[in-house]
């Protein structure tokens, strides 16, 4: 029999079945619609945003705002509370109308391309009143990193935000925010700040208080801040945990303020200036984690209360003055999971006891002349993830504890001193390692029969010999340049492998490599970076090289290689950088290169006929080198089309070591992205330098020596201003020094010797700084730093050939210049006077008359004189 208090049961449970039967029922029936005003303040985003990936399509008019991409409303309201369009490749215009979406309160934007920011009249200050304020106030957090070309002139904007409680900004350029500091502080809720890299220079190290009452995470690091550590910096709210200051230019020591931050559980002060010694105190910080000191300018020794820090999962401490060992209480640190220490001065002995209680150890990071004494069966107590052991002394025996770590992902070991390592078990052990580098080693071994897998190799400045290794498909970058390999490319690249391969980056310069070029690139066409520079390569350059669909850089200098270099690389878009220097390549320049071609190095082979015009429509080219060839013919006009030398270019910029002659000599660089050179010395061009080459005024080094050119310099060299280097040696100009050569403040090499210049080296302290030699064999040139110097009277005169002192010469010159002048002077003085005046000129002709007369009385006396003291002599 069913009871009352049973009947009731199953009335409650009828009840609560209907209800979910209801809900379940409106649910299909009903779908939730997102507020009109809400939808309206997405609208107005989405129009000022450029998607050309088609990101937002699910935006529209006729679909409900709640079900759009990126957009999360409440369950129950209906309102949008989340907007989240992190890393969807998204440009143009933030329109910060979003913040008028009442119950926003969280707004990420980050990763994105977008490069203005939009305000709408209410955040005006003028027109916010507190009921307009709350509409938009409820946002919590917000985050518009990484929008890398987002320049922000002011953050006043924010002060209406008075929620905020996480904001990140980084990456943005706030450059012309110098009050950015003050703007944060009126955000007394906010519990994370990150401003990293965005351009800031001003950190007010003298303000003593900011209002970060609540602040947990600050991030500052990547920017631009040159002072002490920032007395705020010690008065930030007792819960501030993680403090990231690394990657600026703060200078002086750490200050034992810094014991008043005491739950801080992450100090980066990495990549600075800071001094003097590692505070001993530190070791009083219990709760900290991660303590980031490398790269700074630290003195002494590492403190042993290092080892006082139990928690401390992640340490980085190096500095090219400190000296001393590691100290052995860095082994109690059992926490610790990545070690990282390094400078030049450090040296000592590591043993056992250094890593007696590291069994969580992941990452052993050691970059000084440490040397090891571990006994050849000791088992590390831990398992490790990446070794990377720099300019230690490991040799010469490859290390064999290494071979324990059955997890690890990267080998690390250049410069260690390592000569011998156990053939075929070295070669399994590494085959399963992600990334293996064993540069600047003396490893000797024949490779000819061994099989590499790992995906990043780095095996170049060795002793390695045989021919070429074999390599999977797995393997993305190879770097087997500087070794002592011999025989043909053929074997490594004339074989199909079991799938479509992975190689981008390939070098094998620097061998002993013989035999032609392959004609098998067909299998590699995903190549980026192909170097096989001074080798003994000889032969043409087969067709299947134009094969290449994704390649960057090309290097195949100094080789043997000959024959027309005919290949029709136009298709090659990719191709920045190719590098055909010093081989035998003869017909004409070669023309056939993609629109984006930045460098062209040509130099030392036998290209002949003119200049090409089609050179002129590569207006990227930011370094053309045509030098010691067999050229002919003037410049053509056209230059002036390759912006890339005369306009602002952005440029790619991409660390491998090329050599260029520049300034007179062979120089190394590592960044071609720096440089704009024209180089076409040494050959048989003539003709007057037309004026467009001096409007190239991008260029840092202009070089067309040894050529026929005639003519006068134009004026217009003036406006290089970022010229480097001038070689304007063994031509035929003449005429004077332009002046304007003398504004070119960043002038350290010129060469105009050999020529026909005539007149005065123009004066400034630029072209009286250079030798001698740099004016040489110019017979009409005369002033400093030539003995020679300039008259007055005519600068461009030869040598007289009577070698005649020059200042005798011009005092006599000004001599009988001034008594012509005087003479001039009075004879008109006096004529001019009796001309004018008729009573003064009678009385002047009385004047003479009366001399006259007087004259001849004086010379018949004297006559008749001389005559009667004659006759007595005569008598006598």
């Amino acid at each position: 029999m069913i009871t009352f208090t049973s009947q009731i049961s199953i009335i409650l449970l009828l009840l609560l079945c209907a209800t979910i039967f209801h809900r379940g029922m409106c649910n299909k029936n009903t779908q939730l619609r997102c507020n009109e005003n809400d939808k309206s303040a997405l609208l107005n985003f989405k129009h000022g945003v450029i998607h050309q990936s088609n990101k937002l399509f699910s935006w529209s008019n006729e679909e409900n705002c709640c079900g759009w991409k990126g957009v999360h409303c409440d369950n129950i309201t209906g309102r949008v509370t989340r907007l989240d369009l992190k890393q969807q490749y998204l440009e143009g215009e933030i329109n910060l109308s979003l913040l008028e979406i009442e119950f926003l309160n969280y707004l990420d934007l980050s990763l994105n391309g977008f490069t203005t920011l939009g305000l709408p009249s209410i955040f005006n200050q003028s027109l916010v009143t507190p009921n307009t304020r709350a509409n938009f106030s409820n946002l919590q957090f917000l985050d518009l990193s990484f929008n890398d070309d987002l320049h922000l002139d002011n953050l006043h904007w924010l002060s209406q935000l008075s929620s905020l409680k996480s904001l990140n900004l980084s990456q943005i350029n706030l450059s012309n925010e110098t009050n950015w500091l003050q703007s944060m502080s009126m955000h007394s809720s906010l519990l994370e700040l990150r401003l990293s890299s965005c351009h800031l220079s001003n950190i007010n190290p003298f303000v003593k208080f900011v209002n970060f009452t609540s602040l947990v995470t600050l991030d500052l690091s990547g920017n631009y801040f040159v002072s002490e550590l920032p007395y705020w910096l010690f008065n930030l709210s007792s819960d501030i945990s993680y403090i990231d200051l690394s990657f600026n230019f703060l200078q002086g020591q750490i200050p034992k303020s810094l014991l008043s931050l005491r739950n801080l559980k992450s100090l980066r002060l990495n990549n600075n200036e800071l001094n003097g010694s590692i505070p001993n105190w530190l070791g009083q910080h219990e709760h900290l984690q991660y303590l980031g000191l490398s790269e700074n300018l630290f003195q002494g020794f590492i403190p042993t209360s290092l080892g006082n820090l139990s928690s401390l999962v992640d340490l980085s401490i190096s500095s090219n003055f400190l000296n001393g060992s590691l100290p052995n209480s860095l082994g109690q640190l059992f926490n610790l999971r990545s070690l990282s220490i390094g400078g030049n001065s450090m040296s000592g002995v590591l043993s056992e006891k250094h890593f007696s209680n590291l069994s969580n150890l992941e990452t052993l990071v050691l970059s000084s002349p440490f040397s090891f004494n571990l006994d050849s069966e000791w088992i590390p107590p831990f398992q490790l993830n990446g070794i990377s052991l720099s300019n230690t002394i490991l040799g010469p025996n490859f290390p064999s504890w290494i071979y324990t770590q059955r997890s690890l992902v990267y080998l690390e070991v250049p410069g260690s001193r390592i000569s011998s390592i156990n053939g075929d078990k070295f070669w399994r052990f590494v085959a399963n390692i992600t990334q293996v580098n064993l540069s600047n080693n003396t490893i000797s071994a024949d490779l000819s029969n061994i099989t590499l897998n790992s995906e990043l190799l780095f095996m170049d400045h060795n002793n390695f010999t045989g021919g070429l290794p074999h390599i999977t498909a797995n393997v993305i970058y190879l770097d087997l340049s500087h070794n002592s390999f011999f025989g043909p490319i053929s074997p490594l690249f004339c074989h199909k492998l079991g799938r479509e391969n992975s190689l981008d980056y390939l070098d094998i310069s620097f061998n002993l490599l013989t035999g032609g070029v392959p004609d098998c690139w067909e299998y590699w066409k995903g190549l980026s970076f192909l170097f096989t520079e001074s080798n003994k390569l000889t032969g043409e350059v087969p067709p299947s090289m134009a094969s290449f669909i994704d390649l960057i850089a090309l290097d195949l200098h100094n080789n043997s290689l000959s024959g027309n270099f005919s290949l029709d690389l136009s298709n090659t878009t990719n191709l920045e950088f190719i590098n055909l220097r010093d081989n035998n390549f003869s017909g004409s320049v070669p023309v056939k290169m993609p629109q984006n071609m930045e460098v062209m190095l040509l130099r030392s082979n036998k290209f002949e006929g003119n200049i090409p015009l089609q050179l002129c429509n590569l207006s990227s080219l930011i370094q053309l080198d045509l030098s010691n060839n067999r050229l002919s013919g003037s410049i053509p006009q056209c230059v002036s089309n390759i912006t890339g030398m005369g306009g602002a270019k952005k440029t790619s910029h991409y660390p491998f070591e090329f050599n260029l002659y520049n300034k007179g000599q062979q120089l190394e660089y590592e960044d071609y992205g720096l440089l704009r050179t024209l180089d076409l010395s040494a050959n048989n061009l003539s003709g007057e330098i037309p004026s467009e080459v001096f409007n190239l005024v991008q260029l840092q080094s202009l070089n067309l020596s040894r050529n026929h050119f005639t003519g006068k310099i134009s004026r217009n060299i003036g406006g290089m201003k970022n010229l480097e280097s001038l070689d304007l040696s063994n031509n035929k100009l003449y005429g004077e020094i332009p002046n304007p050569i003398s504004t070119l403040s960043f002038l350290s090499f010129l060469n105009l010797s050999y020529n026909n210049f005539i007149g005065q080296i123009p004066l400034g302290t630029q072209l009286q700084s250079f030798d001698v030699s740099s004016y040489v064999g110019n017979p009409g040139l005369c002033g400093a730093p030539l003995p020679k110097n300039c008259t007055e009277g005519n600068v461009d005169d030869e040598p007289k050939q009577d070698g005649g002192n020059n200042e005798d010469d011009s005092f006599k010159e000004s001599l009988y210049l001034g008594m012509g002048v005087g003479f001039a002077v009075g004879f008109w003085g006096v004529c001019g006077s009796l001309f004018l005046n008729r009573r003064l000129r009678h009385m002047y002709f009385r004047l003479l008359n009366h001399v006259a007369d007087q004259l001849h009385v004086f010379v018949a006396l004297n006559f008749k004189f001389n005559s009667f003291s004659g006759a007595r002599g005569t008598s006598n």
